[in-house]
C-alpha cells in the first residue's frame, strides 16, 4: 500500500514537472549562470533543490499532524472522502480536462507577497548556504499542483506517511527541473503527448473512484474479504 502511495507521489511531481519548469525554471537558470566555475555551479543548484525539497517535506509533515488531529474528532471518514475526490481532480488536472486547481495558488498568493522580499534579498546568490535558503523559501512559491498533493497528504492523518509523500512528489519534480537545454525539450514532449498525460490521468481517476465506491459500499469490502 505504501509503495503505491509513493509511487503516485513521484509520477504526480514528474507529470506535473512542466508546470515546475515555468514556476522554477527562471531561478535555476540564473544559478547556473552566476557562476562560471562548474563544480560550484552545480552544487549551488543542488543546493537550491534539497533546500526546496526539505521545504515540501517539512510541510507534508506539518500536514499529516493536522489531518491526524482531525481524525481524532471527526466521526465520519471525512479525510479518505477527500482524498478520494483529490486524487480524481488530481487526474483531471494532469490530462488538462480541468485546470480548476489552478485556484488554489491564490490562496498562498498572499503569503507569498510577505516571503517574496526574503527570497529577493538572497539574490545573487554568492554561497552555497544562500542556495539552500533560497531554495527553502521557494518551497512557498504559490503552486496549485504542490497545494493539492500537501492537501491529499494531510488526508493520511500521518506525519510520517504525510512528509514521505511529499518528499516523494518532491523528488519527481527534479527531473524536470535539472534538465537544461535539448534534454529538457525532449522530456518535455514527452509528458506532454496527450496518450501519456491520459493513462497517467486516468490512473489516478480510477484510483478516486474506486477509493469513493468502498467508502459508499463498504459492504463490497468485507464480502470481497470473505
Amino acid at each position: 500500500m505504501i509503495e503505491t502511495f509513493i509511487v503516485s507521489a513521484f509520477v504526480l511531481g514528474l507529470m506535473g514537472s512542466l508546470h515546475c519548469i515555468g514556476m522554477c525554471g527562471g531561478i535555476i537558470t540564473s544559478l547556473s549562470m552566476a557562476t562560471t566555475d562548474s563544480p560550484s555551479k552545480w552544487l549551488k543548484t543542488l543546493n537550491f533543490q534539497v533546500g526546496r525539497i526539505a521545504s515540501y517535506s517539512m510541510f507534508g509533515f506539518c500536514a499529516g499532524w493536522v489531518g491526524l488531529q482531525v481524525k481524532e474528532f471527526s466521526a465520519i471518514p471525512i479525510l479518505k472522502i477527500i482524498s478520494s475526490i483529490l486524487l480524481i481532480l488530481m487526474g483531471l488536472y494532469l490530462a488538462k480536462w480541468w485546470m480548476g486547481l489552478r485556484y488554489l495558488e491564490k490562496i498562498g498568493s498572499l503569503l507569498w507577497q510577505k516571503i517574496s522580499p526574503l527570497s529577493k534579498k538572497l539574490l545573487p546568490v554568492a554561497s552555497q548556504k544562500q542556495a539552500l535558503l533560497l531554495g527553502a523559501l521557494w518551497g512557498w512559491l504559490p503552486c496549485g499542483l504542490v497545494y493539492t498533493s500537501l492537501s491529499y497528504a494531510l488526508t493520511t492523518a500521518n506525519p510520517l506517511h504525510s512528509s514521505l509523500y511529499m518528499l516523494y512528489f518532491g523528488l519527481g519534480t527534479l527531473p524536470g527541473t535539472l534538465l537544461v537545454g535539448t534534454a529538457s525539450i525532449t522530456f518535455k514532449r514527452w509528458i506532454n503527448l496527450p496518450l501519456v498525460r491520459g493513462v497517467v490521468a486516468l490512473f489516478f481517476i480510477l484510483a478516486g473512484l474506486v477509493s469513493l465506491w468502498l467508502l459508499i459500499f463498504p459492504e463490497f469490502t468485507s464480502t470481497h474479504h470473505h
